[in-house]
């Protein structure tokens, strides 16, 4: 059975026609099921849980990427499957798996080509996308065996699964390159400073170093120091902190033309 997690600002009225469209295009394609609105009374854990309950169901959710990883986080290592109609034109979750937005994804849920796809964890904690923290105040330790010295970066980014952008100075167009695999065994460890594309808008990939571990100490240089560690581009944990690859995976439902 499908079940449809609507993001919470699908209800403003500017979405009105996307959210007709996209529940038009699945229906006729007979995978309507039932939906369920975020909303500040119903947390994704809790919706997630009722619905695990449920024999082996597939989750879809429309909306943001923060949402889609915040519900594969949710869903880590359970029997189930996650799909993902985004409605995001800059969504790097969507460009990674392959889906196009709005209503057009529709038929890639119906498709049904599933990966499995692995997390990581830090102190404990699940993440599916990526870690990014300040370079100049930490230590880092790599799979107990070697030192990472950052000098003169600015970002650190440790990666299970995302998207890099780089210029392509000689014809003027954008491409792009995955720095993580989430079906590997190891994290990716970028030093230098991240970049970013909106619409027409890019800034280039500025990246110093790169190493592939399974675990990653990372301690503040001066213990009176607060090193903030943004997850997965929202949530913060404080260093330090002991990242590493996580047993558990999950299937996700992926495009043909998915870069991974």
């Amino acid at each position: 059975m499908y079940f449809y997690i609507y993001d919470s600002f699908l209800v403003g009225k500017k979405y009105f026609k996307i959210v007709s469209k996209i529940e038009t295009r699945l229906s006729s394609l007979d995978i309507a099921g039932k939906k369920i609105q975020l909303s500040i009374l119903k947390s994704i854990d809790e919706i997630v849980k009722d619905i695990l309950e449920k024999e082996s169901p597939t989750v879809v959710v429309i909306g943001s990427d923060r949402t889609f990883c915040q519900t594969a986080i949710s869903m880590a290592g359970r029997e189930a499957t996650l799909g993902f109609i985004p409605t995001e034109i800059n969504s790097s979750i969507a460009n990674i798996l392959g889906l196009p937005v709005d209503e057009y994804a529709c038929d890639i849920i119906s498709a049904r080509r599933i990966e499995k796809f692995s997390f990581g964890k830090i102190n404990g904690r699940h993440f599916f996308s990526s870690l990014e923290f300040e370079a100049n105040k930490v230590n880092l330790s790599a799979d107990s065996k070697y030192q990472i010295v950052p000098k003169k970066v600015k970002k650190i980014k440790v990666i299970n699964l995302d998207l890099l952008y780089f210029g392509n100075s000689s014809k003027g167009l954008l491409s792009h390159k995955i720095a993580g695999n989430p079906k590997d065994e190891y994290l990716e460890v970028l030093l230098g400073t991240p970049g970013w594309k909106h619409w027409f808008l890019e800034k280039k990939e500025k990246l110093d170093s790169l190493f592939f571990v399974k675990k990653l100490e990372i301690t503040p240089k001066n213990p009176k120091d607060e090193v903030s560690i943004k997850i997965d581009k929202d949530a913060i944990i404080k260093a330090p902190a002991l990242v590493e690859l996580s047993k558990e995976n999950l299937k996700v439902i992926v495009g043909k033309d998915r870069i991974i």
